[in-house]
């Protein structure tokens, strides 16, 4: 049945022309829509059905609780529920909000979507709007990010005055251009340092195409400074993580590091391998604070192109004594080790350089009968590590005990201590193929949808950055199988990779070091992008005298002045953004005649008889030594030519007897070494009276 307020509703709009029209030069139709505000409206299914092809809604100021058309209107672009009682968007989906219902939108062309000063209390469901540039969600009940996601075409995303605290699940927003969160927890506009703070967060997490937070430009210097938490810091922020305020960077690194960490623990306190730690030397943008209980750790800052970053584990098995024994973890780069203290006592502890002296790590108390058949009892666990040297002390009912064995003083200045070597060679057996229980590692690289791009065929614990890395991240990560189910992932992040100082890793000449051939320029670049290099080309004379080539190019030619002097060229590489690296150089084999030979061959002087004519050419194939020449007459009769006596030198006196014949002359070039070419022959036109 249709209402009373439909209907007269429907008069309303008939008596008032709230059916408009809107004109536009721009488009080939005009727009259509409803302007129903401030009209006590809770529904709007028949007005949909009577009106389904409208592009607008305007419906401001009514009373409803949800958005119920029970059909798709294919053509809205602009729907205004501002100022009702909405509390969730599941109308978008045809009032269910599931994995199934999300694969259809009922409103596929909506582009502006507003909502402000209703009761939604979630994002949820507000992903998968493809054409969607405008969301405004101001003066509602949300708290968190969850739910919004994979709206490409967003640009303006207004969440004023709700209850949002930080930035954990933030999406990838490609087009967003403004963001506005005044009224947030988050945004702390009370107090302009704090406000700061937010949005060196917001720049942060963004990307270069947001230009505007709470209608206010940003500012080059607050996208420079948001530089610094690009990488592990804005990975944390997606997760929760608040970087705290008023502390240098290196702080937040270090915090943000903490963060991760514990997540990361809480996410495996359960399973068969527990996080105790895991790092990427380097991995920082600077070395950890002194003091921190991680001095030394994770060696040169930062990470940078051309150097390799390493990676190191420490998990502790959690299972059953008899599980560890028996079912190890396979890997050919991280193995387990048993830590071992034998005899009773309430509670032992074992702590060492394999997580920074951080945490301290228990022990299982494990009683066995021994061969008298009395109870034996020891405190045990195994930690699967990378190779290398780790010291480590026992705390028996906290007591620090040391063995005498493997005593030494510990590197990172914590006292008296043991060590523990793990090698790869102790563990023959450890490699992963074809079995079930394994570690695998593998790297990735951050892309411009803020996730991860899989690195092929990098496997092992370390990996070089290359120049496809610089102002990337990259992430590490250890993916554990029990019987061939994927039980847990551990990994950590570096900050963006620096690019290295220009430089030339390798150059070489190519090509053939003979007259009239070419000599190329090859060299490998290293140090972000490469600009354009500066090539200089360099004869060196038999008495080691340099002279400058007019060659700038990868390519040279060699001349006859070339020969039996070296070539060399100078490479300076050069970064995009115009610095220079150190200049090197390296030199071809001396540089030798080519066999003679005669190129551009001409007569000289007027073909009439009485005068004289001469060949000339340019001589290749080092220094013209005796060629020789045979002048020619044509005789008509026999059509041949034949040799004119006596006359062998580059040039000849033409006779009445040449009138109406043509001439030809034979060229033999000879070297100095006295290395004969190919003879080359040149006929002249008819010789005029």
């Amino acid at each position: 049945t249709v209402s009373v307020l439909y209907w007269k509703t429907l008069e309303a709009m008939a008596t008032k022309s709230k059916r408009v029209k809107v004109k536009s030069d721009m488009l080939t139709a005009e727009p259509t829509g409803l302007v129903l505000n401030k009209q006590e409206l809770n529904s709007i299914k028949d007005i949909a059905y009577t009106y389904p092809d409208e592009e607008f809604m305007y419906l401001r100021e009514n009373e409803f609780d949800t958005f119920d058309p029970y059909n798709k209107l294919d053509n809205l672009k602009v729907l205004d529920l501002s100022l009702n009682s909405i509390d969730t968007c599941d109308f978008l989906w045809g009032g269910r909000l599931s994995k199934e219902s999300l694969r259809e939108a009922q409103l596929p062309r909506l582009r502006h979507l507003y909502l402000t000063g209703n009761c939604i209390q979630s994002l949820e469901g507000f992903t998968q709007l493809d054409k969607l540039e405008t969301l405004a969600l101001s003066s509602n009940n949300i708290q968190s990010f969850e739910g919004l996601g994979d709206l490409p075409n967003l640009r303006v995303l207004s969440l004023n005055f709700n209850d949002i605290s930080n930035f954990k699940h933030f999406p990838f927003l490609p087009s967003l251009h403004a963001l506005n969160l005044i009224g947030n927890p988050i945004a702390d506009g009370d107090d302009p340092e704090g406000h700061n703070h937010f949005r060196r967060m917001a720049i942060a997490l963004s990307g270069e195409q947001l230009c505007k937070i709470d209608g206010v430009p940003i500012t080059k210097e607050e996208v420079d400074s948001a530089q610094a938490y690009r990488g592990k810091i804005v990975f944390c922020m997606m997760e929760g993580f608040v970087p705290p305020m008023c502390v240098d960077d290196t702080t937040v690194e270090d915090e943000a590091e903490k963060f991760l960490l514990k997540v990361q623990q809480k996410a495996t306190e359960d399973m068969p391998l527990r996080l105790q730690s895991i790092h990427l030397e380097p991995g920082r943008r600077k070395p950890c604070p002194e003091g921190s209980g991680k001095s030394g750790y994770p060696g040169p800052c930062p990470p940078t192109e051309g150097k390799p970053i390493t990676l190191n584990v420490c998990l502790q098995d959690t299972r059953p004594v008899s599980k560890r024994k028996t079912e190890i973890f396979h890997s050919q780069w991280i193995f387990p080790v048993t830590f071992k203290a034998a005899g009773d006592a309430h509670e032992v502890y074992v702590v060492g350089s394999m997580d920074q002296w951080q945490d301290q790590i228990a022990l299982e108390r494990v009683e066995v009968e021994g061969k008298d058949g009395l109870p034996q009892v020891s405190f045990q666990t195994n930690l699967y590590l990378c190779p290398g040297e780790y010291e480590y002390r026992y705390i028996v009912d906290q007591v620090e005990k040391i063995a005498e064995e493997r005593r030494r003083t510990s590197r990172f200045g914590k006292g008296m201590c043991n060590y523990c070597p793990v090698q790869s060679s102790t563990f023959p057996d450890a490699e992963e193929e074809d079995r079930d229980t394994i570690l695998y590692i593998r790297w990735l690289r951050s892309n411009s949808t803020n996730g991860w791009s899989l690195i092929h065929d990098e496997n092992g614990l370390s990996y070089t950055p290359t120049a496809a890395d610089v102002g990337l991240c990259l992430r590490a990560e250890v993916l554990s199988y029990l019987d061939g189910q994927f039980t847990s992932i551990m990994f950590d992040i570096t900050c963006p990779i620096e690019p290295a100082e220009p430089e030339c890793t390798s150059i070489k000449i190519e090509g053939e070091n003979e007259e009239g051939r070419k000599l190329f320029c090859s060299a490998d670049y290293m140090g972000g992008n490469e600009g354009v290099p500066v090539l200089t080309w360099v004869r060196i004379l038999p008495d080691g005298r340099d002279e400058a080539l007019n060659c700038r190019n990868w390519e040279y030619l060699c001349t006859n002045e070339d020969v039996g002097c070296r070539i060399k060229v100078i490479y300076t590489p050069v970064r995009d953004d115009g610095r220079e690296g150190e200049p090197r150089s390296c030199e071809s084999n001396v540089v030798t005649p080519a066999r003679p030979t005669i190129d551009a061959p001409q007569f000289v002087g007027e073909l009439r008889g009485g005068n004289e004519i001469a060949i000339e050419y340019e001589f290749i194939g080092g220094v013209e030594g005796a060629s020789r020449y045979q002048w020619f007459r044509h005789d008509v009769e026999g059509d041949t030519f034949i040799p004119i006596k006596g006359e062998t030198s580059h040039s000849y006196h033409t006779t009445d007897e040449d009138v109406s014949h043509m001439l030809m002359v034979e060229v033999t070039p000879i070297n100095t070494a006295g290395v004969e070419g190919a003879t080359e022959e040149l006929v002249t036109e008819e010789i005029q009276d």
